[in-house]
Formats: C-alpha cells, structure tokens, sequence
C-alpha cells in the first residue's frame, strides 16, 4: 500500500508513526524520497485526457533547460488544486522537516525523444527563489527511457543520487539547498516522458497560486 495517495476525495495517508520516522529518515540521509503510486488511477486518467486536448510549446530557461510545457489546461488546475492539501502540507513537513511549507507552485512539461531539448545542473535557488524548499517531480505518462533524475551535492559531484521515475502515477521529493543540485538526463527511445514538477514553498498560502502560471 502507498504511504500516500491523492484522490478525487483528497490525500489519504496510510503511513503511520513509525513509517513516518523511517522516510524522515530516509530523506534527511539521501536528500530524496520516492512516493509510488502517489496519484491514483482516476485522477491519473483525468488529467491525461486534459493533457492530450493541449498543446505543448517550447519553453527554455536560459543557461539550465530547454523543454516543451502545457502553460494552461485543466489538468493543471486539477493537479495544483490536489496539491495544495493541508494534510498533503502537514505530511511533507513531517518528512522534510521543513516547517515553513505554506504552498506548492507547479509546471506540466515534456521531454520528447523526437525534440532536442537538455536539463543541465542547477539548484533552483537562483533569481530570488529562496521560498523553494522542497521539490517534487510527479510522472503523467506511460513507461519511458532515460530521463532519470539525478541529485549530488556539489562539493562531491562523483556522489550522484538517481531516481528513475517511470511508474505511472509515482512521484518522489528532492530537498532544495545551494549546497546541493540536480538535472534530468535526456529522454531516448520512441516513448516522451511527461511529467507535473514543482516546489513546495515556504510562506503564507495564496489561493490564488492555484492558477498561477509557475517558472523555474
């Protein structure tokens, strides 16, 4: 059974104290926590019939990435909506120890085989986004090659931590430092990996980041 799953009804969490200790654990030794089967399959199915009435545009991030992203659609609404749960808040500090979570800002991208695009190393610190605590990165897509995230902290980059997250409906958190950064290796083969990304932020909830268009 998952630890944690988002629902039409809201998230569940079927991780109890114990659990609970063993993933705090966990994170604060790797920096990253897998969440398996974190969005269950009606929801999964729903927010894929919105993103396949979409249209992908390329968007770059000058000196760290190039990908295509979904600006607008009610997928993303859906999924931002299903994030900005006071359980789903209470449960990540908890396994994060990042008491000052208070939002969640997020993005619906693609990387596709077909379509040149790269992920470089980077720490999501720069440009004023000091509020980002913790990432996390959910996968909307069927099964598919390469794209594997990779974290390491800079001041042993041979250390590289990997997550190859190609279950449908998975998930996984990755803490944000300056001590630390992380990439996605490029996509091959015939399959495009999609994905809903974001931050869980510190500060006071805005509703209104609900539908907020969120950047790197």
């Amino acid at each position: 059974m998952s630890d944690l799953v988002a629902t039409r009804a809201g998230i569940r969490i079927h991780a109890d104290s114990a659990r609970v200790s063993a993933l705090r654990e966990e994170f604060a030794t790797r920096h990253v926590l897998r969440l398996p089967r974190f969005l269950d399959a009606e929801l999964l199915e729903r927010a894929r019939r919105e993103i396949a009435g979409g249209t992908f545009i390329p968007r770059e991030d000058e000196g760290i990435a190039v990908e295509l992203n979904l600006p607008e659609s009610r997928a993303l609404d859906l999924l931002l909506f299903a994030m900005h749960s006071p359980a789903l808040f209470a449960f990540i500090r908890s396994i994060t120890s990042c008491e000052s979570i208070g939002g969640f800002t997020g993005r619906i991208y693609r990387f596709d085989p077909h379509t040149p695009h790269h992920d470089s190393w980077h720490d999501d610190t720069a440009g004023g986004t000091g509020d980002r605590l913790i990432g996390f990165s959910l996968n909307l897509g069927s099964a598919y090659r390469g794209g594997v995230f990779q974290l390491r902290r800079k001041e042993a980059p041979e250390e590289i931590v990997e997550i190859a997250n190609t279950g449908e409906g998975d998930a996984f958190l990755f803490r944000i430092a300056r001590e630390l950064e992380h990439r996605v290796t490029p996509v091959i083969g015939e399959h495009a990996k999609t994905a809903f990304a974001g931050w869980f932020r510190a500060g006071v909830f805005d509703p209104r980041a609900l539908f907020a268009e969120a950047t790197t």
